[in-house]
């Protein structure tokens, strides 16, 4: 969009206010006597634009003005600037107020309230300018931050003053503050289009596809590396898998692939039931019932005993009383009778002997008892048998009970064992299940593999064109147009190496005459030379800013360009701005054709890119063809008309 001066408006501390209007697509010229104001004006456009610093001359301004203006056209709306003088001695000032709409009448001092500042103001004008965002970054071997181009750095094309427009050392406005240089060489290229409108979007995209295929790759990487890596750990996991039955001893595990799968088939397995039946008793139950068991089985035992003793004692008893009765029976020799023996029939003593029939009645108790005992042998052996049996059968109780109780202790560490064993190949499990889930993810296939391709050819293309070769090829192509466009602007001028070519030396910021030598400004003699290399590089660039619709302000503004053309600062310094003024020097004065030639040169070029460019020339010359006095902004400056009017000074 382009971007030029309607007028400048200065506010009186009463509020009156001087404007001075400029045409749009045209040149202009203000011409005058010495003193007037005139190389004012480059100051209180850049101060109205944003610079903070106040640069305007001292003495009448600060007295008289309270606010400097700047009405800008852009892109079809009208844009105003404004900006109060700085208070008492201050060098700067910051606050200023801003107003767009489509058609604007320059505001009432009453109604000048501050609403925004420099840095509200840049960014503004930047963003009505079209300038995209863009950013200057540096090498790797520099240690300077990146830089954004704005509307401050366009400046260094607009403004050419008094002590700038011929100087050998330096070819733009505030080359020779410190950093400007690089500041200059950083933002250049993207102000002439060697730079692509969105090569900050696609830095930034090529910054997060760049992330974007690292991670990728790193995933690629890793999955390459699982490819080696996983076989053993998967055979390692296989192992512990075989060590508790989760696989069989004859799987296949040859491939990463198959181990893999492998080790998905253990993650199927499922908890068996445990392998011990429901028994009916518990392991208490059979202790208690094993303990009674063993009672009976003891009381039984004894009652044997004792029935065994005594069928024992039985026999022997009824033994002896057998053998007795044997004895006995030997009285049946003896006749019956009363006789009664008086002495022991053998020894002859006199103690008294039983008598036969007391002998008889003893054998006849003894065979009743003898009867008796014959008579209970049955029942005895009954008994007998019936404890045998009873003993039997607590027996095997006994034996029974303890087996049960011992398979069901051994039932208890059965299922002890068996949940051991589970915990085991859980164990074993969570840690197959966790391996599975890390490598699922990096597992290379063929979407990653298409996903790294796409990112790579996305970022080749990107690459291309923010490569810093291409923008080096694409300056050095503008460059060129550039220099073929300064040597014929060289040709008009008339300059004395007229018939070489011309070139900007971007990296050196100045002009070069390729002659049998690279000749450079500074090496370039006279004045003429040096107005020359001004005027043709930065006409030439504005040419381009302009055709190539770049965010530059499509204006220039020199002050006093023809003094080179005066031997005589004095003779220049005498003219009036009349255009009487050139007639009464003397011929060795001043190179007047020259001056022609140069205000031509500039008319021609402002016609050729009309509307859209804009050239505003302060001078003390004054040229009678009709051309250039159609080009004044108003009546020479002169018996008392001058930028500030002489009635702001009167008290």
């Amino acid at each position: 969009m382009t971007m030029q001066i309607r007028s400048i408006i200065l506010y009186h501390h009463d509020g009156r206010r001087r404007i001075l209007p400029f045409r749009l697509g045209k040149l202009n010229v203000i011409t005058g006597q010495s003193r007037t104001g005139k190389s004012a004006i480059i100051d209180i456009i850049d101060y109205c634009l944003g610079r903070s610093s106040f640069n305007i001359f001292e003495g009448v301004n600060r007295d008289v003005v309270a606010w400097y203006a700047v009405m800008l056209r852009v892109a079809g709306s009208d844009v105003f600037c404004a900006k109060p003088a700085p208070r008492g001695s201050a060098a700067s000032q910051s606050a200023a107020y801003f107003k767009i709409g489509a058609s604007i009448e320059p505001p009432n001092l009453g109604e000048l309230e501050v609403n925004t500042n420099d840095e509200g103001l840049t960014q503004q004008l930047t963003s009505m300018l079209g300038v995209s965002p863009n950013l200057s970054t540096p090498g790797e071997n520099h240690t300077r931050s990146p830089l954004e181009a704005t509307v401050a750095h366009t400046k260094y094309y607009l403004f050419q003053e008094q002590g700038e427009i011929a100087n050998r050392a330096f070819l733009f406005h505030r080359q020779n503050e410190q950093f400007m240089p690089q500041a200059i060489k950083d933002t250049l290229p993207y102000l002439l289009g060697a730079v692509p409108e969105d090569r900050l979007a696609l830095i930034k995209e090529e910054r997060e596809l760049r992330r974007q295929l690292k991670l990728y790759e790193r995933r690629e990487r890793e999955a390459s590396y699982v490819g080696s890596s996983e076989l053993s750990k998967s055979l390692q996991l296989i192992d512990e898998a075989k060590s508790v039955g989760l696989l069989s001893n004859d799987l296949d595990a040859s491939t990463p692939a198959k181990a893999r799968q492998q080790l998905e088939a253990a993650q199927r397995w499922t908890p068996s039931a445990p392998n011990n039946p429901l028994r009916e008793k518990s392991q208490l139950e059979l202790t208690t019932e094993l303990d009674r068991a063993r009672l009976e089985y003891n009381e039984l035992y004894d009652a044997q005993v004792r029935a065994r003793q005594f069928q024992l004692e039985g026999e022997l008893f009824a033994e002896a009383i057998g053998e007795q009765s044997e004895r006995l029976k030997a009285i049946g020799i003896v006749p019956q009778g009363n006789g009664i023996a008086s002495g022991c029939p053998l020894c002859g003593g006199d103690r008294s002997v039983p008598s036969a029939d007391e002998l008889r009645a003893s054998l006849g108790g003894l065979e009743r008892d003898l009867e008796d005992i014959e008579t209970q042998r049955p029942r005895l052996q009954g008994r007998l048998a019936d404890l045998e049996e009873r003993v039997g059968h607590a027996r095997q109780k006994v034996q029974t009970l303890q087996r049960q109780l011992r398979l069901a202790v051994g039932s208890e560490d059965d299922a002890l064992a068996q949940r051991d064993a589970q915990d085991r190949i859980a164990r074993i499990l969570g840690r197959i299940s966790l391996y599975l889930e890390s490598v699922q993810e990096v597992a290379p296939d063929s979407g990653l593999r298409n996903e790294i391709a796409s990112l790579k050819a996305r970022i080749e293309a990107i690459s291309v064109q923010i490569d810093e070769e291409s923008v080096e090829a694409a300056m050095t192509s503008i460059l060129n147009r550039i220099g073929g466009v300064m040597t014929k602007l060289a040709e008009r001028l008339d300059l004395e190496f007229r018939g070489c070519p011309y070139r900007f030396d971007a990296a050196g910021l100045t002009v070069i005459a390729d002659a049998d030598t690279p000749i450079p400004m500074h090496r370039m003699g006279s004045g003429e030379n040096w107005l020359g290399c001004h005027l043709i590089a930065l006409l030439a660039l504005h040419k381009h800013f302009v055709e190539n619709r770049r965010p530059v302000p499509g204006f220039l503004i020199i002050d006093q360009p023809s003094q080179v053309y005066f031997p005589s600062t004095a003779a220049y310094k005498q003219l009036d701005g009349t255009k009487e003024g050139l007639g009464n020097l003397q011929p060795n004065d001043a190179d007047v054709s020259a001056v022609r030639r140069m205000f031509k040169t500039l008319y021609d070029l402002v016609q050729e890119l009309s509307p859209n460019f804009q050239i505003i020339v302060t001078e003390h010359a004054n040229l009678p063809e009709s051309w250039y006095q159609e080009s004044l902004v108003e009546p020479p400056w002169r018996d008392g008309r001058a930028l500030i009017p002489q009635e702001w000074l009167k008290r």
